[in-house]
């Protein structure tokens, strides 16, 4: 569209088209392009009418001099810096924000104690109180910031005969000034089981595939005893090894006021007579989701509950690690009904190394569908599902000693062009979306 058209636009016209751009290029794009929309907001603040589409965020290495995004939608990669990168504390431990719309990584020997830091905007640190919670919960903590804003953070540790595991947490709510210790031993759970969540006062930790514990943390104590501890079983609904299937992965997320347990289960016979393609592979996996309840009647107090995937049909859920979430799909322009999930295959042992992809399931017919492959280094199949926030800055101005001094200035690469392209043909392309052109050319 020529660019002299935009101001001619009705604002709610504007606001739909916004509303419409899922992802951060496109978003851009318009933003460079359509003045009176950009000039509708504030210096700096946030906007609402778009919701971009989610990244995903590699896993975390102690060497590693590099944070890796990816959004499997758009095939767009994105590479950053540590915002420290001397290798001290215990490495980038992941602290996500419960709805995904933020990361931290926080490092327990800053000379100020306990921070958090921002691996995509930097900027200060977040300080939190020390009390040695990294030698209370040793080492490879992670955690998750809850929408109250309590940040809780724990590890799990396996003992020598791998048959109990040591659970540590530390959990810091609102207008607290100290934090609360919480330390368990359980049955261990494996990693893919292996889930956390705070919720209604209450912290809920996988003991194994099938018990969930239920740590009460109430009071101002600094120390969460286990005389109200809860244990919930697993729930009869849930696919077993008779029938057929492996319990593989658990999520815990909330959504709407409930806490929602989804599980990821496949076939014991897979890969079986030659079945190990990609299509095998997603023949094989199921998926089933419960949520916790509030029981009268019976001595456990709290049950899981078998949940109806039609009951979600309107929202998107992204299950990762530390955190997954709920999404309505009208805010992502995408169907809703579905779980986007990480999932390896090693072709039950065949593969010298494990492929890690995307897969997206059906919840209302229980049905998977393989995605793509992420590029290798992507090594651990419970990624973190980060989903951007759109702020509107002001817009750098040419200098003032030119004719186009009250102009907005903006750059555009096109790679890969044939080597026939000549800088007038650029131009006239140009031309054709924008009345402002200042120049174009080819560059070998």
């Amino acid at each position: 569209m020529h660019g002299t058209w935009w101001p001619d636009l009705p604002p709610e016209l504007l606001r739909e088209v916004s509303s419409r751009l899922h992802v951060g290029a496109d978003f851009i794009r318009f933003h460079a392009v359509c003045k009176p929309w950009r000039d509708s907001h504030g210096p700096s603040t946030t906007t609402g009418t778009c919701q971009l589409l989610p990244w995903l965020l590699a896993p975390s290495k102690k060497s590693g001099d590099s944070v890796n995004f990816r959004c499997v939608f758009s095939n767009t990669s994105y590479v950053t810096p540590p915002a420290i990168s001397d290798g001290s504390g215990t490495g980038m431990n992941w602290v996500a924000s419960a709805d995904g719309t933020a990361v931290r990584y926080f490092i327990a020997f800053d000379p100020h104690g306990l921070t958090l830091h921002d691996p995509l905007a930097g900027g200060p640190p977040t300080h939190l109180p020390d009390e040695n919670v990294h030698r209370r919960l040793e080492e490879n903590p992670t955690g998750i910031i809850h929408s109250d804003g309590a940040v809780l953070l724990f590890s799990k540790h396996d003992s020598f005969d791998t048959s109990t595991a040591e659970f540590r947490a530390a959990l810091l709510r609102p207008g607290d000034t100290e934090w609360t210790f919480i330390h368990r031993t359980l049955e261990s759970p494996s990693d893919g089981e292996f889930c956390v969540a705070y919720h209604n006062g209450k912290i809920h930790v996988t003991v194994e595939d099938s018990l969930w514990h239920v740590v009460s943390v109430t009071g101002e104590s600094t120390a969460a005893t286990n005389n109200d501890d809860l244990q919930v079983p697993r729930p009869r609904s849930m696919p077993r090894q008779c029938d057929s299937y492996l319990y593989e992965r658990s999520y815990v997320l909330e959504s709407r006021g409930e806490l929602l347990w989804v599980s990821v289960h496949i076939l014991m016979h897979y890969p079986d007579k030659g079945k190990n393609g990609v299509n095998d592979l997603v023949d094989a996996l199921s998926m089933s989701m419960h949520t916790l309840e509030e029981v009268t009647k019976e001595p456990e107090k709290l049950s899981w509950t078998r949940k109806d995937g039609r009951s979600l049909e309107d929202r998107v859920l992204f299950l990762g690690w530390p955190n997954s979430f709920a999404l309505d799909a009208s805010h992502l322009g995408m169907s809703g009904g579905f779980a986007y999930f990480l999932y390896y295959d090693d072709q039950g042992g065949r593969r010298l190394h494990e492929r890690h992809g995307v897969f997206r399931h059906n919840l209302i017919d229980n049905t998977t569908e393989f995605l793509k492959w992420l590029p290798q280094g992507w090594d651990k199949e419970m990624c973190v599902w980060l989903l951007p926030q759109l702020t509107i800055a002001p817009v750098n101005q040419g200098p003032a000693t030119t004719s186009r001094s009250n102009n907005t200035c903006a750059g555009v690469l096109m790679p890969n062009l044939p080597l026939s392209a000549k800088s007038s043909w650029l131009q006239h392309l140009f031309s054709m979306f924008s009345g402002r052109l200042f120049g174009g050319k080819v560059m070998y």
